[in-house]
């Protein structure tokens, strides 16, 4: 055989290598990406019981402007990512920008008025609230978040459920206390 059909052959094997390789790496993204069907409705029930505890404190903390309290199910890691109204930080710089903020609220009124969870597997939950933030700041001023969203990415760690990720986007608007 010359040299020509030699490479020929190789050039055929290798497509047919390649074009498998892409099939094989396209089922595998596919079915990774997909959420977790082996979960039963009971698993899901638990597993929204137990995040909804967990968002509760989050909540509790921020209507009693307690960002200890607040943060307490935030993952401390560098890993960690939160979004707020186009800005993205990680777990400090959410300390060190929200922290602040904290100190001069009075305190919040937090009304959900959906949720949503979505089960990627048993150890990894996305929660997201349309809500309303109501936040009462200690000079009197007040500002209202309306239509608000708030999006929590959950991750059992240790056992615990913190949050990995979290988007909070809203419209924010001044109110005057005769508006309230």
């Amino acid at each position: 055989m010359d040299k020509c059909g030699t490479l020929m052959d190789e050039l055929k094997t290798l497509t047919k290598m390649k074009t498998r390789f892409i099939v094989l790496a396209w089922l595998i993204a596919v079915f990774s990406c997909t959420p977790n069907k082996s979960l039963t409705d009971d698993d899901k029930e638990t597993i929204k019981g137990e995040i909804k505890e967990v968002v509760d404190v989050i909540i509790q903390g921020c209507e009693e402007a307690n960002f200890d309290m607040a943060m307490e199910a935030f993952l401390d890691s560098p890993e960690m990512v939160f979004i707020f109204n186009g800005t993205s930080m990680d777990y400090q710089g959410v300390v060190d920008g929200m922290g602040p903020l904290f100190n001069e609220l009075s305190n919040q009124e937090v009304t959900i008025l959906d949720e949503k969870y979505v089960f990627l597997n048993k150890e990894a939950v996305i929660y997201t609230a349309n809500c309303t933030f109501l936040e009462h700041y200690k000079d009197g001023h007040s500002v209202l978040s309306d239509p608000m969203v708030l999006q929590c990415t959950f991750i059992k760690v240790d056992d615990t459920w913190k949050v990995i990720n979290g988007v909070e986007s809203s419209v924010r608007q001044d109110v005057t206390e005769e508006a309230l």
